[in-house]
């Protein structure tokens, strides 16, 4: 078994890997588990800000090129965000992820089987599972021995950041994660059933999820479903508002799906972007509005089983980047009290000067690769971020 960080290295365009390199790198590249003595020193970071080791031996290029870190001693002055991830399932006690979840206070300081906050979900202490109907949010079934989608989203969300080990992410300081499973790894349940996803979106916004992860898109809806998100990310001063990340997918679809394919004002939606800073190839196209460029190749993340990490690319990782990133901005004191409406006029509208649909798969992006990129510049002080902070390139 090879370590993660040489296959890391094979594919991170920042150490000079070639288009070729790239290509040879199997997809669920296997790896050993995450320990400092395994990596492989590529272009060490000196930068005090985090001790993780990936980050420490620079082979975390997805942060820097969204300029995460600037986030992290903003976000950590006030209480982090709610992020509510949904897919299937995480692995909850992962070294970079015990210390990052969203809490239901009332079941923890509660009854063991008992609804304590009557809610209707009895122990639900970090979310719930929508497919069996459990407080136990871990993958099942197939998914457990396997990649664990939730687990790796989680983890590019918000890892925990100076613990010495692992990764970090844009999130780290400014979001904890609310674990909702509502899908599975085999037969019928890895389907995106409309009647779950409702409860799901119910749940979380009762529960106070600010921020709403879809890496997963189905391409089918029902009134119900249109209704619940309809309430969640367009109506104007809703009570249960809410910014929804939904995932481009880039396998060459003709439409982006659901929730993508919503023309909803509080939909932000992540177009994947790979390591040589272009549109992927294949990613389907998507309505005008807030589309926003993120990582989605060579990236590295927690898997399954406990403490191992992998590296992985697809559009996914551009949704979860990019739910870290705007929790990190978001929940930093100058924003912290601002309105879903207004976080979005304020920090993404106001600073948008293109939308990715205006570039086909394979361009270079005519905005800040990413409209929070430009955000980050006005936290910046150091000059190493001039690189991130450049105008927008015109064609």
């Amino acid at each position: 078994m090879v370590p993660y960080c040489y296959a890391a290295g094979l594919c991170l365009g920042v150490l000079g890997a070639s288009g070729s390199a790239h290509a040879q790198l199997p997809a669920g590249f296997p790896c050993e588990p995450l320990t400092c003595s395994n990596l492989l020193p590529a272009t060490p970071v000196d930068d005090p800000a985090t001790n993780d080791c990936a980050y420490r031996a620079g082979n975390l290029w997805w942060v820097d090129y969204v300029a995460g870190s600037l986030a992290w001693s903003e976000s950590a002055r006030t209480k982090p965000l709610t992020v509510a991830v949904f897919d299937d399932g995480a692995w909850i006690d992962h070294e970079d992820l015990r210390n990052q979840l969203w809490t239901n206070e009332a079941e923890a300081h509660g009854r063991t089987g008992v609804d304590d906050d009557g809610n209707g979900y009895v122990d639900d202490l970090h979310g719930w599972d929508f497919v069996d109907n459990s407080p136990d949010v871990s993958p099942k079934g197939e998914c457990r021995d396997r990649i664990s989608h939730g687990t790796l989203m989680a983890s590019l969300i918000a890892a925990e950041r100076n613990n010495r080990v692992g990764i970090a992410a844009p999130g780290s300081d400014g979001a904890r994660l609310m674990i909702l499973r509502v899908v599975g790894c085999s037969g019928a349940g890895t389907q995106a059933d409309p009647a779950r996803l409702v409860r799901a979106l119910d749940y979380a916004t009762r529960m106070g999820a600010r921020i709403l992860s879809f890496s997963a898109h189905w391409n089918a809806t029902t009134p119900e479903l249109d209704a619940a998100f309809r309430e969640i990310a367009d109506r104007p001063g809703s009570a249960v508002a809410a910014i929804v990340v939904a995932s481009v997918p880039n396998k060459g679809e003709p439409a982006a799906g659901y929730p993508a394919a919503y023309d909803f004002r509080r939909i932000v939606r992540a177009i994947p972007i790979g390591n040589d800073d272009m549109i992927s190839p294949g990613t389907s196209p998507a309505p005008a509005g807030l589309n926003l460029g993120a990582p989605s190749a060579c990236v590295i993340g927690a898997s399954a089983p406990p403490s191992r990490y992998r590296v992985e690319q697809g559009s996914s990782n551009s949704t979860a980047i990019l739910a870290g990133l705007l929790a990190g901005i978001w929940s930093s004191p100058r924003y912290a009290k601002l309105t879903a409406d207004e976080f979005l006029a304020t920090v993404v509208r106001g600073r948008m000067s293109a939308t990715a649909r205006r570039s086909k798969p394979g361009s270079r992006p005519p905005y800040l690769q990413g409209v929070p990129l430009a955000d980050a510049c006005l936290l910046a002080t150091e000059h190493r971020l001039a690189r991130v902070c450049r105008q927008p390139e015109t064609h």
